[in-house]
């Protein structure tokens, strides 16, 4: 774990999972902002300085997953994210300020900026669903597990629909997946391939002792369904 105590956009504090080597770190954790801090208005993007012997100095980008609390439907988008100068670096978008504080979650791997040696190619590792019901079936996954981290990727064929299903809680059974990952992390769930509103709809589930378990905001109307989706990176206790 590390503290990330200075920033310039007048957070707080901020704990992160974090596993660390000069080719690839991997950070777990999330970020409250608060749009009406004067620091975060002056801002043109948001930074985090880092311990001063982390591991990376410089990365390629990465991802971070803006979450809105907009009214029923959380809306976000995926940000930019990139360690710069020892400090970690996030894209700023304003389009959600109006709503209020809102999360960044960083499930992010950072690699080399700039790396030119030898690649490996990393063996996926199949899982399965045990859920009884056809309540979740993938329509493609990849998951990678090494000693100190996983990433898993999942496109569903089916999930749970708020019209048809209710509000949960759900939980996603799994063989196989790592028990010591503990991970919050955003799912995205438009119940449509195409949309016109700002954002995508989100929620935020848990995957916890090999299982995810996740609910839906109160009183959304459409929400979930085939196609829904996470992606992220995650440190292994």
């Amino acid at each position: 774990m590390i503290t990330l105590n200075f920033n310039n956009f007048g957070g707080g504090s901020v704990t992160l999972k974090d596993y660390q080597s000069k080719g690839i770190c991997v950070l777990n954790g999330k970020i409250a902002v608060d749009p009406t801090n004067s620091a975060y208005i002056a801002a043109t993007r948001l930074e985090l300085d880092l311990p001063s012997n982390f591991a990376m100095i410089k990365s390629a980008i990465s991802t971070a997953i803006l979450v809105s609390n907009a009214p029923i439907y959380r809306y976000g988008t995926v940000l930019h994210c990139w360690i710069e100068n020892n400090k970690l670096c996030i894209e700023k978008l304003t389009e959600w300020d109006s709503y209020g504080n809102y999360e960044i979650y960083i499930n992010s791997a950072f690699v080399t900026r700039g790396y030119r040696g030898d690649f490996t190619q990393t063996s996926n590792k199949s899982l399965s669903i045990l859920n009884p019901d056809n309540l979740f079936m993938f329509k493609h996954y990849a998951y990678v597990e090494t000693v100190d981290y996983v990433f898993f990727v999942a496109v569903f064929d089916s999930f749970p629909l708020s019209i048809a299903d209710g509000q949960g809680p759900f939980t996603l059974q799994l063989s196989d997946f790592a028990t010591d990952v503990n991970v919050e992390i955003p799912l995205i769930v438009n119940d449509d391939m195409y949309s016109n509103t700002m954002g995508t709809k989100i929620t935020v589930g848990t995957f916890e002792n090999g299982n995810l378990t996740f609910s839906y905001p109160d009183n959304t109307s459409r929400i979930g369904g085939s196609r829904s989706f996470f992606n992220f990176f995650a440190v292994r206790n």
